[in-house]
């Protein structure tokens, strides 16, 4: 078959076999061989093969890990990302159930304490714009880049239970938070700058190592973290928001009186959050030796010389740039909703159980716990679902679930059908799971290369709905009625369903390539046709 490029040379694709015995013959089936003349008169031959067959083959990635010793290694770099990942969400997950103990620590109250969480956001944003600028420039390894974003997060952990003053524990959280906006940017980047469109899988697991973080570090810290016998109790259970968005979890947690916190009377309140804090400063250390030996390999620059092999593969890339720029801009605000949504109903769940259901603080507790279960659940089976549907397919399916279930949670709260409240909470926690991951692979399939640059946009994104839909939300729960609640939240995803749509138009005005499918794995250039290996 015959097929003619932009530039009139002729291309020709046929079907090719590159194995001898009957297993390679198998594993080559989707494969085709793509030959192009160019203007010097060489011949240029590539094998395109379609990443999703050779994924769902157990007998090609044992190949692959045997006989492929780039492909060992990416996959050893994997799971360090996901490690790394893990570590995030662990840091992240504590913050709340030990935040008590920071105001202890620091001597000051709740009003001034909140800060902690807004110069956290703060740094986090900084952290993702300068890590994603250093990762596209390449100023230094990026490898080395990931080992300073988590070696540096775990010195500034270690160091938060001893900032006695105020000001230096203000400070240090915006220090943290660039460190972890860092790690977030470049985690994200790096794994798809590492697999491109074969790691959709991958990238599902890196997200819920994070999911899985934050729900076992709340249960580490538990037996540390500040004893509400030690002090009057007066706010029973509020939530605390965690200012990362690669997955937002939220922990509740029982606040201290920290009204009469003050010089004198600190001395009779001891704090044992070190002893957690200094676990996971050394989790950290051990989750970023990897990338420091990796660094020392040079990895990064063969990854480097592997991909340049196979540029020209996404030559198609730079027509309809209008388009593609257009649809990532509609991503990107498609973002920001769907995370205004999925820390909104976290964040203020259980302050609408208890002042519009009348449920009492621990059945509020009770019901978020689910909710992020949920959740981690979702993320879990996304891991093989992205093995089955494309991208678009995702987001459209998990997106109509999370409509029918806030319709569903609105109408059985607006008639106070507890069993119904409950359903559409797990309901709702399940559809959120895999949306965010699979918005950057459909980016990366359709858009724009996901580079640092591109990952800090969609992270600094992220950041505006956090921080405006919760204060948004806020005033017209308490101006008119809880309810508000579950309008607003419904609202928006419909809202997220129109961006959906829109993207959708705008990505299938952008063309294909000739054969559909990446190219990847093997590349030729020159007339006696010898084949390379550089996967």
């Amino acid at each position: 078959m015959g097929v003619s490029s932009e530039n009139g040379c002729h291309v020709e694709e046929e079907p090719v076999c590159t194995g001898s015995d009957t297993s390679e013959k198998t594993r080559d089936q989707s494969e085709t061989l793509l030959r192009k003349e160019n203007s010097n008169g060489a011949v240029e031959t590539r094998v395109i093969e379609d990443p999703r067959s050779s994924e769902g083959n157990a007998g090609s990635f044992l190949y692959r890990w045997k006989h492929d010793r780039l492909y060992r290694k990416k996959y050893i770099l994997t799971l360090a990302y996901i490690a790394s990942f893990l570590t995030l969400g662990w840091v992240e997950g504590q913050f709340g159930p030990s935040f008590p103990d920071l105001l202890v620590v620091s001597r000051t109250s709740l009003e001034r304490g909140s800060l902690f969480f807004t110069m956290g956001t703060v740094g986090y944003l900084l952290g993702s714009l300068l890590t994603g600028y250093l990762f596209d420039k390449r100023v230094m390894d990026r490898n080395l880049i990931m080992f300073l974003a988590v070696i540096g997060y775990g010195a500034v952990i270690a160091v938060i239970p001893w900032c006695g003053l105020y000001e230096a524990m203000v400070i240090i959280h915006v220090v943290k938070g660039a460190f972890g906006g860092g790690l977030d940017t470049c985690g994200n980047a790096g794994l798809v700058v590492t697999w491109g469109r074969e790691g959709d899988a991958f990238f599902s697991a890196l997200h819920f190592s994070f999911a899985f973080g934050g729900i076992l570090s709340p249960l580490a810290a538990a037996p540390y973290v500040m004893s509400l016998d030690a002090v009057d109790k007066t706010v029973p259970t509020i939530m605390s928001p965690v200012s990362n968005f690669t997955n937002s979890t939220l922990n509740t947690t029982k606040f201290i009186n920290i009204t009469n916190l003050t010089e004198e009377s600190q001395p009779d309140i001891t704090s044992f959050i070190y002893i957690p804090y200094t676990m996971t400063a050394g989790l950290c250390v051990l989750t970023s030796l990897p990338f420091l030996v990796f660094c020392c390999m040079s990895l990064q620059s063969k990854l480097e010389k592997a991909k340049s092999d196979n540029e020209d593969a996404d030559s198609d890339r730079k027509s309809h740039s209008r388009l593609r720029i257009v649809g990532f801009i509609n991503m990107v605000v498609y973002i920001a909703v769907y995370v205004a949504v999925e820390n909104t109903f976290a964040g203020f769940l259980t302050t609408f159980a208890v002042n519009e259901l009348k449920w009492t603080n621990s059945q509020g507790s009770y019901i978020t716990s689910g909710h992020w279960a949920a959740f981690a659940t979702g993320r879990f089976l996304g891991i093989f679902l992205v093995r089955c549907f494309s991208p678009a397919k995702m987001i459209f399916t998990f997106n109509f679930m999370l409509l029918i279930s806030l319709l569903g949670f609105l109408m059985t709260s607006l008639y106070d059908v507890i069993f119904g409240v409950w359903i559409f909470t797990m309901l709702t926690g399940f559809s959120m799971s895999v949306i965010f991951p699979t918005v950057f692979m459909w980016t990366e399939q359709r858009f724009l290369r996901v580079t640092g640059k591109i990952a800090s946009i969609f992270l600094v994104s992220a950041s505006v709905g956090f921080m405006v839909n919760p204060i948004f939300l806020g005033t017209l729960m308490e101006t008119f009625t809880p309810m508000w609640f579950c309008y607003l939240l419904f609202g928006e995803t419909v809202a997220l369903f129109f961006l959906y749509f829109l993207g959708l138009h705008i990505s299938r005005k952008i063309p294909q390539s000739p054969t559909g499918l990446p190219v990847q794995e093997l590349t030729v250039l020159n007339p006696e046709r010898e084949v390379e290996g550089i996967s």
